[in-house]
């Protein structure tokens, strides 16, 4: 039998820099990893195995080391040596549990391949959980947007009252801003659901691996082919999630910054539950003004897009110019990807609960529609309807109208018809209007139902677009199921080889 033999290194200086090369921020998120590095390890043994590299007889007390490691990673009691990092403490480990055989184990990889498909193991994992946050977040605004079909409120522009919507109709527009960010998730998924195994340093092997071994083992699509590629990409995936991270947080940032003014005393539109701000709480309540029930939530919600916007850039300024092959820069993307995941997970659970405890106050929503003139177009495109007049010329006729009652104190409902036709008369129009007419265009509940146009705010039209989009996240929810299966499936066959291999040993 062939002895391996460890060769010790010739230097006797020592490393001064360590510290700062595996520093304790990387060991720490190495340390989340170090299932996956098992799971990987494990797939490349059995692959090794069945090219005959690791005989039948070898293969048995190193599936038992890396059980054996496994247990005590679940166990808590797995540390990295600082002195050799995350891959190199893995080895190390299986080496002292098998003795010369363990050397066998690192034949056609490189510690590049196996800290890529450790990654990507741990990122496909890390996403599918954030993908259930962020369906969980669309349910919620599903949900309110059933309840408050009809529930009228003024819309903005410029941050001025336009014309009114409803508050369900609100709802449904982040609904979609949101699954936008379902759909590139899912896209930048399928679009990395490869296998970098195999690709050892930069640049592949002279043994006869099978990839599309290792591929089936550990749940991925397909096999990453080109070894360059693959290991110069490292970090594009992390920067992929992190842009798509982006949209998302900003899309949250965008409903918390509505949220927030909706909040203030000025406009009372809606309120935060108990649930997540209370007065006098010696979080969310002030230390001084007994009144205040301060949306710290909130504005943390919308925190959370520029620090996401930031990791994003980091990523790309790392990776940005690296040439071909292998480069140490792409190891602190990791650490970006990570933040990026936590203040995702963190923000998703809390604009959650945000939006199931949300009082809304239909009254309030609605007295503003009536009395901040966003009723205004409405009437004129009545008025030129009726009359079958250009809408320009009644949008003049209507707006002096409008202008001189802001100017003179009127509220918009003190506004008459006979305004409405003396000022006709003076742009040439004999303009047709009843006061039951005036009453009815300028109904807030009529004017929003009016809207049956596809993507309107009429009720049966709101009624079909939250019916298919019921059926989309539907949809969005089998794929994440689907791609969970995958994943157990293939942790399933590859304990199941192991355990057929190990029979009652």
């Amino acid at each position: 039998m062939l002895k391996w033999r460890c060769i010790k290194m010739s230097s006797n200086k020592e490393l001064k820099v360590k510290t700062f090369i595996v520093s304790e921020k990387q060991m720490e998120i190495d340390s989340k990893m170090v299932y996956y590095d098992i799971w990987g390890t494990k797939a490349h043994v059995l692959m090794l195995n069945k090219i005959g590299v690791i005989k039948k007889k070898e293969i048995v007390p190193i599936l038992k080391a890396l059980n054996k490691i496994e247990k005590i990673y679940k166990d808590e009691k797995f540390k990295i040596d600082p002195d050799k990092g995350s891959q190199l403490t893995l080895e190390g480990m299986i080496i002292k549990e098998c003795s010369d055989l363990g050397y066998k184990v690192h034949t056609a990889r490189s510690r590049n391949d196996q800290i890529m498909v450790t990654e990507m193991l741990y990122l496909k994992d890390k996403v599918l959980e954030l993908m259930e946050k962020l369906i969980k977040v669309q349910k919620s605004l599903i949900g309110l947007s059933k309840k408050h079909i009809d529930t009228v409120m003024p819309g903005y522009t410029h941050m001025q009252p336009a014309k009114p919507t409803t508050f369900g109709q609100w709802c449904l527009a982040y609904f979609d801003g949101l699954m936008r960010g379902i759909d590139s998730i899912q896209k930048a998924f399928e679009k990395y659901n490869m296998n970098p195994l195999g690709a050892v340093e930069s640049y592949g092997t002279s043994w006869k691996i099978d990839r599309q071994l290792t591929t089936k083992l550990l749940g991925f699509q397909k096999v990453w082919e080109v070894p360059i590629d693959v290991i110069s990409s490292r970090g594009f995936v992390q920067l992929e999630y992190l842009k798509v991270f982006s949209d998302i947080s900003i899309t949250s940032s965008k409903l918390s910054q509505d949220l927030l003014l909706f909040d203030t005393f000025e406009y009372g539109m809606i309120g935060l539950g108990d649930e997540v701000a209370q007065r006098m709480h010696p979080i969310t309540g002030s230390s001084v003004m007994a009144q205040k029930k301060n949306p710290d939530v909130i504005e943390l919600i919308r925190a959370t897009s520029p620090q996401i916007i930031g990791f994003q850039n980091i990523v790309a300024n790392l990776i940005n110019s690296l040439p071909m092959g292998y480069n140490r820069d792409s190891r602190e993307t990791k650490e970006y990807i990570e933040l990026g995941i936590s203040k995702m997970n963190l923000m998703l659970d809390s604009l959650e609960k945000v939006l199931l405890t949300l009082i809304v106050d239909k009254n309030k929503m609605k007295q503003w529609v009536i009395s901040n003139y966003s009723l205004t177009t409405d009437l004129a495109d009545y008025i030129a309807q009726k009359n079958d007049v250009g809408y320009r010329l009644v949008y003049k006729i209507v707006g002096k109208v409008v202008d001189e009652a802001i100017k003179n104190g009127k509220l918009f409902k003190e506004i008459s018809v006979s305004d409405i036709i003396k000022t006709g008369k003076e742009f040439g129009l004999d303009l047709k209007l009843t006061d039951e007419e005036l009453e009815k265009a300028t109904d807030p509940e009529n004017c929003v139902n009016k809207k049956t146009h596809v993507g309107g705010s009429n009720k049966k039209t709101m009624e079909k677009m939250i019916s298919e989009r019921e059926n989309i996240l539907e949809g969005k929810q089998k794929w994440i199921d689907l791609e969970n299966k995958t994943i157990s499936d293939s942790k399933h066959e590859t304990e199941s080889l192991i355990k057929k291999i190990l029979g009652g040993k």
